[in-house]
């Protein structure tokens, strides 16, 4: 007698399994995974009230979104000409926010993602004199919309500093009462390496204080003097904070003397700060570049890639698909080893769960069934052909689908 399921998978590849399998999901989460040919899939296969066909293609676990910024989503057109640059650009764009704007185009840009396979997902939202709360007013009420699709997580991120905003200092308190999860920063941003250290400091004392962990952006620039990433490793393991801290971007690690980069290297594996790369993001100017990938992983250093920003004041472009963040992480950072394509994956897939402290690795029997179905056969194909037919499912539910052009989004859910 089959097990009772509640949805049945049917015909698809898993990444390390031979042929073709059937996935089982009974409550939300994956029961089975049995060759598909066998007397016992097709009994449960009849016994069975869903079947999904996967039609061959390759059944994932889904992916996570370590990195982006929600309540900008879309803000591009509301820039007004002349800005000197991307900072000013997006600071005239959040005087305008409203929480209904914000949360009108922080939910459209949600649900692209889901419809893209993302089911996890960590917002970086301003909280600055700039913005005040309205940002964070309005991405809570798009985390509630999607809540059935996807889980976000809202970091409070006061962009303009804390010396060179005081005012963001009172504004972060009220948004950790308020809802947000984790306490963020942008340390370089302010006036000379003692006020970059500082603002460190403060961020962490936030972080003790309402016992909530650190995402902070650290050494955005290509530029060797932008020298955060080593001092926030030094800050994590003084505070006791190891596992707790993620930094992203991280672009000064990629232009130091080797020399130094090694050592900061080895200060983040001590610290086990997790860092996510940005393969896609640009600058006025030119790319923010990709940190070290490949020796902070060497390392032991739990790596992933995330988007940023996609079209707003810093970037005209993005997709918030997982697929071109591999592709270009594949191109951008120079893999080229047996067994690159898996990694790139796993920095949008199983490593960038686990930089957000969830479980490493690929389905897995007992877990959620927080699946992508593709239309590919295998990683290869599905990350050189992005713009690929995916299903989406949270807890064993079909959430969203999107078509072969990639730019049609059906959510299921309700």
């Amino acid at each position: 007698m089959p097990a009772e399921l509640d949805l049945l998978i049917r015909g698809g590849r898993v990444h390390g399994r031979d042929g073709l399998v059937d996935v089982h999901i009974r409550d939300g989460k994956v029961t089975a995974v049995v060759p598909n040919d066998s007397d016992a899939a097709r009994a449960a296969e009849a016994a069975a009230p869903e079947v999904l066909d996967a039609g061959g293609g390759l059944v994932s676990r889904s992916f996570t979104e370590p990195h982006y910024h929600p309540d900008k989503a879309y803000s591009r057109a509301l820039a007004p000409a002349g800005a000197r640059d991307g900072f000013e650009r997006a600071r005239l764009v959040k005087a305008g926010f409203t929480p209904e704007d914000v949360a009108e185009r922080a939910t459209r840009a949600l649900r692209l993602a889901s419809a893209n396979g993302v089911t996890r997902l960590r917002a970086n939202v301003d909280v600055d004199s700039v913005a005040g709360l309205r940002g964070l007013a309005g991405v809570l009420t798009a985390r509630e919309r999607v809540a059935h699709l996807m889980d976000v997580e809202i970091v409070a991120f006061p962009q303009e500093g804390l010396a060179r905003d005081p005012e963001s200092r009172s504004l972060l308190v009220e948004a950790l009462r308020s809802g947000a999860d984790l306490i963020g920063s942008w340390p370089n941003v302010e006036d000379g390496i003692e006020a970059q250290k500082a603002n460190v400091r403060e961020i962490f004392d936030l972080a003790e204080r309402f016992d909530v962990d650190v995402d902070i952006h650290a050494d955005c620039m290509i530029d060797p003097a932008e020298t955060m990433l080593e001092y926030i490793a030094q800050e994590t393991i003084r505070r006791g904070y190891q596992g707790r801290v993620l930094a992203s971007h991280c672009c000064g690690l990629e232009v130091y003397e080797d020399a130094d980069a090694a050592r900061v290297v080895a200060a983040v594996a001590e610290a086990d700060v997790r860092i996510v790369v940005v393969p896609l993001n640009l600058v006025d100017g030119g790319p923010r570049g990709l940190s070290r990938p490949m020796e902070l992983m060497a390392a032991g250093v739990v790596v992933a890639a995330g988007s940023d920003n996609m079209n707003d004041g810093w970037y005209a472009l993005g997709t918030l698909d997982p697929l071109d963040r591999a592709q270009m992480t594949f191109f951008g950072a120079g893999f080229h080893d047996e067994g690159a394509v898996d990694t790139v994956w796993d920095m949008v897939c199983g490593q960038s769960a686990a930089v957000l402290g969830g479980r490493p690795g690929d389905i897995a029997v007992g877990e959620n069934a927080d699946l992508v179905l593709l239309d590919a056969p295998d990683r290869a194909t599905a990350i050189a052909n992005m713009p690929s037919a995916r299903t989406t499912l949270k807890r064993g539910r079909v959430v969203s689908r999107r078509n072969t052009a990639g730019h049609t989004a059906e959510l299921v859910a309700t």
